[in-house]
């Protein structure tokens, strides 16, 4: 069994505070004291827990980020590359973690970065899960874009709605009447957006087909349900979905824009060099990042902050030409 600092106290006939300090030299012990401590711990072989250090001092300089399955696409992996840099330009290193599959779990793996971390962002979080169990870990959290319930954490999200609205907005400035919102129900900002775009517009025919998933594969499957719908305009969750479309309508000579518009949300940079290229809607992650870094820096003082950013529309030639 590896010693411990009470076993070097009790060798050296002092106390654990008195022990501390002479092996770390953080306060004043008397000489012959501090060498009868220094001797004990070279017989014993004792090695200071780091942890346990860090966790008192709250000086390890590590954030712990735990990213969910949108770390497997762009955006995602786009997210966690800044905040790693961000961190690293104040001297700051991340030690990165996957979303376990249960609570449990993710309990476990907090439990084991205990005195490692400083902090914990989280990217991702499971609706129903309870963020009320994370108060037992002393352990500062963050989220972002997270669907939380409460308010007992500092939260930093996208406000997408409005980003969307901006994005269905400029289809039906561009004279589109048929539009048509394609990706899953569970996305509520989407959701949200795309319906107060075309409430305000008036005379506008909507629809919305659901897919599966947000990824290539699903907006080239959606082909089929576009075209019967009759829409002269599409908004797709995902670029990645939207650039799906841009294949099906390649193979059945559908001409973007002048045929069908279209327009997606993250920003990817496959985008961009499409043909045409693909408006979009980006994730404020400037902001984002730079807020976090400077939360995490702060002192812990005061009530948890919620800060809301807006996403950004990037106007390209897949709505007009």
């Amino acid at each position: 069994m590896a010693a411990t600092l009470k076993m070097v106290a009790e060798a050296a006939n002092v106390s654990i505070r008195t022990a501390g300090r002479a092996l770390s030299g953080s306060g004043p012990v008397k000489s012959e004291v501090a060498k009868r401590v220094l001797a004990a711990a070279r017989e014993l072989h004792y090695v200071p827990n780091a942890a346990a250090r860090n966790l008192k001092q709250q000086a390890s300089r590590i954030v712990g980020i735990i990213s969910g399955k949108s770390f497997f696409n762009e955006c995602g992996q786009r997210r966690v590359r800044m905040l790693e840099e961000a961190l690293r330009e104040v001297k700051h290193y991340t030690l990165l973690g996957g979303l376990p599959g249960s609570q449990e779990e993710l309990n476990e793996l907090l439990r084991s970065w205990t005195g490692i971390v400083e902090a914990v962002i989280f990217l991702a979080w499971p609706p129903g899960w309870n963020a009320e169990r994370l108060s037992s870990l002393p352990i500062r959290f963050l989220f972002i874009d997270c669907e939380l319930s409460g308010d007992g954490y500092d939260r930093i999200e996208t406000d997408r709605t409005s980003g969307v609205a901006a994005a269905v907005t400029e289809l039906i400035r561009a004279g589109r009447r048929r539009i048509v919102r394609v990706g899953m129900d569970g996305a509520v900002g989407r959701r949200a957006g795309f319906e107060q775009a075309v409430a305000a517009a008036g005379e506008i025919t909507s629809g919305f087909i659901a897919t599966e998933g947000l990824e290539f594969a699903d907006g080239f499957t959606a082909g089929d349900a576009i075209i019967a719908f009759g829409a002269d305009a599409v908004f797709f969750d995902t670029d990645r979905m939207a650039l799906g479309f841009y294949r099906y309508a390649s193979e059945r000579g559908v001409t973007i824009p002048e045929k069908v518009a279209v327009a997606g949300f993250d920003d990817d940079a496959a985008g961009a060099f499409a043909i045409p290229a693909l408006t979009t809607v980006a994730h404020p992650d400037a902001e984002t990042v730079a807020r976090a870094v400077e939360k995490i820096l702060s002192p812990a003082e005061g009530a948890p902050e919620l800060v809301v950013y807006p996403a950004r529309l990037v106007r390209r030639e897949s709505i007009s030409s």
